[in-house]
């Protein structure tokens, strides 16, 4: 049995969709990282960065039908990578493939993740006085959605001519696109695969996943604390 631990955000989306696309069965577990309890155990153990997802395989068997131990894993790409190897699916037809779907999935995780959160941060919810951050990481998120597109006049997907967990660790990056101002219009490539990519059954299961728990207001003082003023002081007496 598979037990995700979640919150209904880009990087736990990339973990739902590829569930879903893979057709495996699940347990959901929620974090609520407004109240601070990624930073509690079970999951600080699970997760030392304290940032969702985190996936435990339960009893998992190899390749003669063997029950192993079960594996632990955090950080959403390497549970993608995980899913993948695990079934076979979405990592390309060779090992070529799998470098060259590799090289986009940790292009994701570098570049259009951490840029993406900063551009949500400045825009959603830093204080007024801060246009010079907020203008800079969306000029960064521009350009790297201009990267995806010169890519993708080039091959249908990221990784080449499969559907891949590069695709599936970028496209949660992309849905609050309109809410940044960026016309996808502008990147006919890059539009044309996020139009195809949306219409996929499995990926809106993935993306719908949590859906009850996405929070209705703004975070208030307390939730803001905890979700932007994290330091080493999480970590004292641990």
């Amino acid at each position: 049995m598979l037990e995700l631990y979640f919150a209904p955000t880009p990087n736990g989306w990339k973990t739902t969709i590829m569930l879903e696309e893979c057709g495996l069965d699940y347990q959901l577990k929620l974090v609520n990282i407004g109240s601070g309890e990624q930073f509690k155990e079970p999951f600080l153990s699970l997760s030392p960065n304290a940032r969702i997802p985190a996936l435990i395989d339960r009893q998992p068997k190899d390749d003669h039908g063997r029950v192993m131990p079960d594996v632990e894993l955090f950080e959403s790409g390497s549970i993608l990578t995980y899913l993948a190897e695990k079934t076979g699916l979405f990592i390309g037809k060779s090992r070529a493939d799998f470098h060259r779907v590799n090289q986009w999935l940790h292009w994701q995780m570098a570049n259009l993740g951490p840029i993406g959160g900063q551009v949500s941060h400045f825009i959603n919810y830093a204080p007024d006085g801060n246009d010079y951050s907020k203008q800079r990481y969306l000029n960064e998120y521009d350009r790297l959605l201009a990267v995806m597109n010169y890519q993708l006049q080039k091959t249908p997907y990221l990784g080449g001519e499969y559907y891949s967990i590069a695709d599936i660790a970028c496209f949660p990056w992309l849905l609050p696109y309109k809410n940044y101002g960026i016309a996808l219009t502008q990147f006919a490539h890059l539009k044309r695969w996020y139009d195809e990519l949306k219409q996929r059954p499995a990926l809106r299961r993935g993306v719908d996943v949590g859906k009850e728990w996405r929070p209705e207001n703004p975070p208030d003082a307390s939730m803001r604390k905890v979700l932007f003023n994290q330091n080493s002081n999480q970590y004292k007496d641990k």
